[in-house]
């Protein structure tokens, strides 16, 4: 049986919110109860402090490309 592949893209708005690690914790957490056991495989995770009035999503094109060359699934 294969493992499925999973890309994983995380985004907060501002530095506050990295720094204080609970936006991309909480989309972590998510992720994982999403996923929540089964043959699967994170292989790549994609962190980006952008705002959402900015469309320049420099991580998120590499973690679309990423999926593209291992044949993976985004998660977002």
């Amino acid at each position: 049986m294969s493992q499925e592949k999973f890309v994983c893209y995380y985004r907060v708005s501002t530095t506050k919110q990295k720094k204080s690690g609970l936006g991309i914790d909480a989309q972590k957490e998510t992720v994982m109860n999403f996923l929540n056991g089964g043959n699967w495989g994170i292989i790549g995770e994609y962190v980006e402090v952008e705002s959402g009035k900015n469309n320049n999503r420099t991580e998120l094109n590499k973690a679309i490309q990423a999926c593209k060359l291992k044949n993976a699934k985004l998660i977002v």
